[in-house]
C-alpha cells in the first residue's frame, strides 16, 4: 500500500465539514439493528459488561455485513472463538477506556498494539477491518472503524491490505497518527463535532469524534465534493 501525505486528507476533510457531514446524513439510512447494535455495544463497554458486550459486537459486525451466509463473501469466526479472544483482552482494554489520544504513551501502545492482535474475529486471513471495528465499539475514543471501500480507499487510493497481523497493525497505528488523531483535535472539528454530538437523536450515527470523522470520509467520498 502506497504512502501518502495523510495531513493532506485532514485539511480535504477539515474544509468540507459541514458538506461532508450533511452528504453522509443524506446517504446514510441504515438503522435497524445495524444502528441498534452499534448503539448496544457502546453501552455495555461502557458499562464494562463482558457478556452483553460480545453478544452485541458479533451483531454488529454481522449487521455490517462482515458475515455473508452462502460460499462467497467475508466470513466471521464461530461464536465461542470470537468471545474467547475478546475475554482474554477484556482486562487490558480496560485499562486504556479512560484514555485520550493524547495521552497514550509508549507502553499504552504496546497495550493496543496486543488488545489489537489478540482480536479473532475473521475466517480471512485479513484482520484489519474487523478488529477496527470491534476497537470502534470497545475503545470508542482511541480507535475508528476502518473499511476498505471509504477509509483505504481515501487515504491510499487503494482497498488492498496486506494480510499480515504486524503489518495490520503498523497500518492502523499510522492511520491514527498521520489522520484520525490529528483531525479531531483540530479546533474547527472539536467545535462542528461537539455540536453534533450534542444532538444525537438527529445525528444518532455521531457516537464518538471518531465515529464522526468516519462518517465525515464516508460523506466526502459519496458526495464527491
Amino acid at each position: 500500500m502506497r504512502t501518502l501525505n495523510l495531513d493532506d486528507h485532514k485539511e480535504t476533510i477539515l474544509r468540507s465539514l459541514g458538506a461532508a457531514h450533511a452528504k453522509y446524513y443524506e446517504k446514510e439510512k441504515f438503522g435497524g439493528p445495524s444502528l441498534y447494535f452499534h448503539i448496544e455495544s457502546l453501552k455495555a463497554s461502557r458499562k464494562r459488561d463482558f457478556t452483553r458486550f460480545v453478544d452485541c459486537a458479533c451483531a454488529t459486525l454481522a449487521s455490517w455485513g462482515m458475515h455473508r451466509m452462502g460460499s462467497g463473501g467475508s466470513k466471521m469466526r464461530d461464536f465461542d472463538e470470537f468471545s474467547s479472544s475478546i475475554a482474554a483482552i477484556w482486562n487490558l482494554a480496560l485499562e486504556l477506556q479512560e484514555r485520550a489520544p493524547s495521552q497514550l504513551s509508549d507502553q499504552d501502545w504496546h497495550l493496543l498494539e496486543g488488545i489489537f492482535k489478540g482480536i479473532r474475529c475473521m475466517r480471512t486471513g485479513t484482520s484489519l477491518v474487523g478488529n477496527s471495528k470491534v476497537l470502534a465499539h470497545l475503545l470508542p475514543e482511541l480507535v475508528p472503524p476502518v473499511d476498505r471501500e471509504y477509509t483505504l480507499k481515501f487515504l491510499y487510493g487503494s482497498k488492498q491490505i496486506t494480510n499480515n497481523i504486524d503489518a495490520e497493525w503498523q497500518q492502523l497505528r499510522i492511520i491514527l497518527q498521520g489522520f484520525f488523531y490529528p483531525l479531531t483535535r483540530n479546533e474547527s472539528f472539536l467545535q462542528r463535532a461537539d455540536v453534533w454530538l450534542a444532538d444525537n437523536q438527529r445525528y444518532k450515527w455521531d457516537t464518538s469524534h471518531l465515529k464522526i470523522a468516519d462518517n465525515l470520509i464516508i460523506g466526502y467520498a459519496s458526495g464527491e465534493l
